[in-house]
Order: C-alpha cells, then structure tokens, then sequence
C-alpha cells in the first residue's frame, strides 16, 4: 500500500486522504501517539506543502530553507493564534514538525507520513468497545466493508458458521419410517416478480452520507491552483460537483477535469 503515499506524484495528496479520516497518529520510531484534530491536520497539510515548495525553489530568496513565524502560520491556516500554538504542540509531540531558532521566525523540518514512520488510525468499533483500523492500509472511499479489520471480518465469520447438517444425519440414529399419509392438493404458487434492478449510484454523488466536518479540508485540497502535485481520484468528483454547486470551485484544473470526467460518462457510460 504505500504507492499511496509515496512518490512524487502523491507526496501530498495520499497522505491527505489518510489524515482526513484518522483521529489518532503514533510516531513508530519513539511510540509517541496523540489525538489529531482538524485544526492540527489543516495546519499540518499547509506546513507540508509550504515546507517543500521553499526547499525545492529559490521563491523569496528563502534558497531552500522553511522559515515561517505563528503570525504567518496562522494566517496560512485562518486559525487563531492560540489554537495555532495549540496544534504546533501536539504535531512537535508526535515529531510531525520540527522548529528550529532563526532571527525573527522559526526555521521548519515537516516530516513526511510514511507507513515506516507513522501509523495514522481511526476507530471502527464504539466508545466503549473500539477497534482501531489502520488508515493507510485499509481506506474506506464509499464501500462500508472495508471499515472492518480483516481481524473483525474473521471473528464474524466465525460466528456465522454453521455445523454441517449431512453429518448430523449420518449420526442420528435410524427410525422406522411413518406410515404415508394422504397428499392434499397444493395451491399453485403465484408467479413472482421479477426483483426491480438495482439503481446505481452515479460516480458524480457520494456512496454514503458526507461529514461535512471534512468539507473545508477537501475545498482547500481541490481548489489550491498552485499545488503543482495535486492529482484528481474518482472519489474526489462528488466534491466537485458540491464545490461547483456552492459556485466556490475557482481550480482551472479542477473545473477542466470536471468537465472531461462528465464528457467521458455521458460517452461511454464509465469514468
């Protein structure tokens, strides 16, 4: 699974999808783990891509060094000051971001989110009885069975199992067979309809309901003209057609690839 997350094609995109559906994230080299929320994911997801932008270019004479202080954070995320400070605390604790003294502002290391490094989990099970799936090896994009560990799925399954009723009537002792009794004329059974098709859901509408907790961090992904890296999925097209519904989508990138997905459908029937 980590063609997901690696390269340079999904540097950012991949580990995005994952952090939007996870709670938690434990660093596998010091076991550190802490709760993540939006605030922190958002924030971090700015600080990545500001992080490699400078470091790759020469843009503001920066020559390959992240600075930034909390004002320019901050205003980077819209957050305020002290929720920024708040969620800088927990991405240091967990070794996300690295701050280093220089001048004025701070000088920054983000860290990439790699299965190696990090283990991003949400939980799938209840408050009281939770059972925490690995996000970057079991992502959920629409289909409900793929929320359940493959450990879950085989408890169930050996629930469901059921004894073999040929063998309990090869041990069952024989009796004498009963006298025949008189068959009465069944009704014909009435014919049956035949099952009504199945309606498919159109590739252009979400599977299952939408958090809409999710929706600024997906706006943000989708509609950013300047991410060089951004790759558009299936799964993002529902997004889309919500953003260019709310008259919000402004990503020439995104409205091209719109478009062309529609072209494609309305041709031949499939993305």
């Amino acid at each position: 699974m980590t063609d997901i997350i690696n390269g340079d094609i999904y540097r950012y995109f991949g580990t995005e999808e994952a952090l939007i559906e996870a709670s938690h994230i434990t660093n596998l080299k010091t076991g550190e783990r802490v709760e993540l929320s939006n605030d922190a994911k958002l924030l971090y997801s700015r600080m990545r891509k500001r992080y490699h932008f400078f470091t790759t270019t020469s843009a503001g004479g920066n020559k390959g060094i992240y600075h930034d202080n909390i004002e320019e954070l901050k205003d980077s995320a819209n957050l305020s000051k002290s929720t920024t400070l708040r969620c800088l605390r927990v991405l240091k604790q967990v070794g996300l971001v690295v701050a280093t003294l220089s001048g004025r502002s701070n000088q920054w290391t983000v860290a990439n989110i790699t299965p190696d490094s990090f283990l991003l989990e949400r939980n799938a099970g209840t408050t009281a009885d939770p059972v925490w799936v690995d996000c970057l090896k079991h992502p959920v994009f629409g289909k409900s069975n793929e929320d359940v560990t493959p450990e879950v799925q085989l408890e169930v399954q050996r629930e469901e199992a059921k004894a073999d009723p040929m063998c309990e009537l090869e041990e069952a002792p024989e009796e004498e067979a009963p006298a025949p009794e008189k068959v009465k004329p069944t009704k014909k059974p009435a014919a049956r309809k035949a099952p009504a098709k199945q309606q498919t859901v159109s590739p252009f509408e979400f599977k299952t309901p939408r958090d809409e907790r999710f929706d600024g961090l997906a706006f943000e992904r989708l509609n950013d003209a300047s991410d060089r890296f951004l790759v558009f999925q299936d799964y993002d097209l529902p997004y889309l057609v919500l953003f260019e519904s709310q008259g919000k989508l402004t990503n020439p990138a995104a409205i091209e690839h719109l478009k062309m997905k529609r072209n494609l459908f309305e041709t031949t029937g499939r993305l």
